[in-house]
């Protein structure tokens, strides 16, 4: 008896096994300077919109603010997403990630039916000139 709970208890507390992945892997989105302005893009599928941004410094992780659209907003290849009017402080480094989410795909119960985009940077600012460099993501 004790046997038949203990084995209950672990498939209970450990998840239905499957094998398909349970987290989708996170996307590299590109950020530019345009306009003097940081400019974060990503390539969206079909029908994916933006659900979701989050801007926050590295050094700062825990005071993270995720921003989400209703309705989400459509995006394409070309047009920077949008920084929520954030702004970008001389030799700080940012992280920005963006979620975009396919209606058709989360209707017809396809998996992942979302992606997240990310890319960690650091503003510089000389002469009035403002530079992006781009810096490897640390997991």
């Amino acid at each position: 008896m004790k046997w038949i709970l203990l084995m209950i208890s672990t498939l209970l507390l450990s998840g239905c096994p499957g094998t398909r992945e349970r987290i989708p892997s996170t996307e590299k989105a590109d950020v530019i300077l345009q306009k003097n302005e940081v400019c974060v893009r990503v390539q969206p599928h079909d029908d994916e919109k933006l659900e979701a941004i989050s801007i926050y410094p590295l050094s700062q992780s825990e005071g993270r603010t995720t921003r989400f659209f209703s309705p989400m907003m459509s995006v394409n290849a070309t047009a920077c997403l949008p920084n929520n009017e954030f702004v970008y402080e001389d030799n700080i480094a940012y992280h920005y990630s963006a979620k975009l989410t396919s209606a058709k795909k989360q209707s017809a119960q396809q998996w992942p039916f979302s992606r997240e985009f990310e890319v960690e940077f650091r503003v510089k600012k000389s002469d009035g000139k403002m530079q992006i460099e781009t810096l490897v993501p640390q997991k």
